[in-house]
């Protein structure tokens, strides 16, 4: 039976009052029909809204902890730096809701339906949200901390620089989902689907991705340190930049990968051959990586400043500039290393041959263009900041762009 108050406040709501601020804790609104009610920083701490209609309401900043919400309709509704610690929202439907910066700390969202949700900066740690429909929501920049989400539908879900540490992914749908350098830290997510999605620059860290599917991922300046790939499928997935254990990536299953900077799919490798392109280009990368003690060297030291000069440098030469470099012109041979070291500053300068050029400290293109022209490599280091046309030549140059670099990089084939 329905309280005498229940009823004053069920007629309050009908006639269009705003509750704004009120004081509901513990009442009984099981199946109650309040549809956009106003509810903005009401105190509903263990109120029971169990199968209630909410569509469209006003929650916006209230305490709705430990509330009981099975079943309830959300749809629409404003749960905007909402306090959601505790509180049961099993089946609930929440499409469309607006939860941002909401705190849904050790709530239960089992099968509920977030679809299209926004959810972007809020606290959900330790919730359950197992088998919950998830597609097209607005997770980014949430954390999601010991929160477990197997077999739930992320399908196109933004969670761009997401946290997540020890929560649980297993067998969940991240199909088109888009984790820009998202932070994944001993997560499971073992047979996860992340078919087409974005991985770039995202951190999975002692994570396990076993029997996963990682088909058409960009993975590129990816991070898998100390993850487990066993058996993870990794066809045509975008590989430039990542990093992970050689043998942990002889585990994978692939018919082919693509290594290009872009992600073009112009830099086929075979799954067969995989491994060992991986390795080479890492060495190639790794700036002085493999270089020979009894090489001829040229430094150019700080303070220095050369202005319009022709340098050649001849095979197998090590050079170091770590002054400053104006309107110069520079040829380098096959087989020389030219480092421009954190405190060089190439400005004006043209660079032209088949040699490596490392770039820790700046090159900016003035002048004659393209700056660079046919290097066999070129690494910009996490100092390193470039602004030029490159001119690849015909044998295409190897490209690696460590983690806070700066570029402004256009780039030519003959």
């Amino acid at each position: 039976m329905i309280s005498s108050a229940v009823e004053a406040l069920l007629e309050r709501i009908k006639n269009g009052e705003s509750l704004e601020r009120a004081d509901l804790r513990d009442h009984v609104l099981d199946h109650a029909t309040l549809e956009n009610v106003r509810l903005s920083r009401s105190d509903l701490e263990g109120v029971n809204f169990e199968g209630a209609d909410l569509r469209q309401a006003d929650l916006s900043c209230a305490n709705l902890r430990e509330a009981y919400m099975p079943g309830a309709d959300l749809e629409r509704a404003n749960l905007q730096k909402a306090n959601l610690e505790g509180a049961n929202l099993e089946g609930a439907n929440l499409q469309f809701a607006d939860l941002r910066h909401a705190n849904l700390g050790g709530a239960t969202f089992e099968r509920a339906n977030l679809k299209g949700a926004r959810l972007s900066y809020a606290q959900i740690d330790f919730a359950n949200l197992g088998r919950a429909i998830l597609t097209e929501a607005q997770l980014d920049n949430a954390t999601m901390c010991q929160a477990y989400l197997g077999g739930a539908d992320l399908a196109k879900a933004d969670m761009q620089h997401i946290r997540m540490v020890e929560t649980n992914l297993e067998d969940s749908n991240l199909t088109d989902a888009n984790l820009t350098e998202a932070a994944l830290t001993q997560t499971l997510s073992e047979g996860v689907d992340f078919t087409n999605a974005c991985l770039r620059g995202a951190a999975f860290d002692n994570t396990s991705l076993a029997n996963s599917t990682l088909k058409g991922v960009d993975l590129r300046n990816c991070r898998f340190l100390n993850a487990n790939l066993d058996r993870v499928i990794l066809t045509g997935a975008k590989l430039f930049g990542f990093e992970v254990a050689s043998d942990e990536l002889g585990r994978v299953l692939a018919d082919w990968v693509d290594f290009s900077v872009e992600g073009n799919d112009r830099l086929k490798v075979a799954g067969t051959e995989m491994v060992d392109y991986y390795l080479r280009l890492k060495a190639s990368l790794s700036a002085g990586a493999g270089l020979n003690s009894v090489r001829s060297k040229r430094f150019f030291g700080p303070g220095d400043v050369l202005r319009g000069a022709t340098l050649e440098f001849r095979e197998d030469c090590q050079v170091e500039i770590e002054s400053h470099l104006e309107n110069c012109t520079i040829h380098l041979a096959h087989g020389t290393t030219l480092t421009i070291g954190p405190n060089g500053v190439l400005e004006g300068c043209q660079i032209v041959g088949g040699g490596d050029i490392v770039i820790d400290g700046e090159f900016i293109e003035g002048g004659a263009s393209p700056g660079i022209v046919g290097p066999r490599r070129l690494h910009v280091g996490q100092t390193g900041a470039i602004v030029a046309a490159v001119h690849q030549a015909s044998t295409l140059t190897e490209f690696g762009f460590e983690h806070g670099c700066s570029l402004s990089l256009r780039i030519r084939k003959e």
